[in-house]
């Protein structure tokens, strides 16, 4: 008997931890959204890195988001992003910082074409430039 009630607090216990432990919904777990940017068809006679943003373009349109439907559609927005051939980097015309609830900080360096998120470059999604206009 006491291994069976040993055997039923395990497994009460095991399923506890499963259940606390699971990750959230990446849009769940993000608390703001800071956008900066500059017109998105502006061109340049060199390409803008990411790093570069600030000190060519100071001044910028900024925006807050934290509507968690606008929140929800950017990481919709973020999900199934195609990749671009290595060697490729964007002409940045605005950066997306994504603040999450455990105050991380994810940019996303935003171009016409092409966009740079956690290191890897994408082809910027017409939604993401629409999404970035709107807000």
């Amino acid at each position: 008997m006491k291994k069976f009630n040993l055997l039923i607090i395990s497994l009460v216990a095991c399923a506890f931890v499963a259940c606390n432990n699971s990750k959230p919904n990446t849009s769940e777990a993000v608390k703001s959204v800071a956008i900066k940017f500059t017109e998105l068809g502006r061109e340049t006679i060199m390409s803008i890195d990411c790093d570069k943003f600030d000190s060519f373009f100071p001044e910028v349109k900024e925006k807050q988001v934290t509507d968690k439907k606008a929140i929800d559609s950017l990481m919709l927005a973020l999900k199934d992003l195609q990749g671009v051939e290595q060697g490729y980097k964007p002409d940045v015309r605005g950066k997306i910082f994504i603040t999450h609830t455990d105050n991380k900080t994810d940019t996303v360096c935003v171009g016409v074409k092409m966009l740079s998120y956690k290191g890897t470059v994408y082809q910027t999604p017409q939604d993401l430039l629409r999404w970035v206009q709107s807000k």
